[in-house]
């Protein structure tokens, strides 16, 4: 899996509807109504892939869905705007 920032992570659970609820020393704590339970992001640099992969499965995607949501969040695929003259 690509590497993933937590501010990354944090946009991609935005776009799934997720809002920051609180945070806890270095965790941000996200909701949304329909979750089992709560999104929790580590707030390090050095983000470890099961804490991408557990919060993949709270918000019930899979890793092409969090790919193309990530791919979003980057700002890849978007068409390029004509300059004008």
């Amino acid at each position: 899996m690509k590497r993933v920032t937590w501010q990354e992570l944090r946009k991609v659970c935005r776009l799934l509807g997720c809002a920051d609820s609180r945070t806890k020393g270095d965790h941000l704590v996200m909701t949304r109504p329909g979750l089992a339970r709560p999104i929790v992001i580590k707030m390090d640099p050095d983000m470890g892939e099961d804490i991408i992969r557990s919060n993949m499965l709270s918000l019930g995607i899979n890793r092409r869905q969090f790919e193309q949501l990530l791919e979003q969040v980057r700002g890849k695929g978007k068409k390029k705007r004509k300059k004008k003259s």
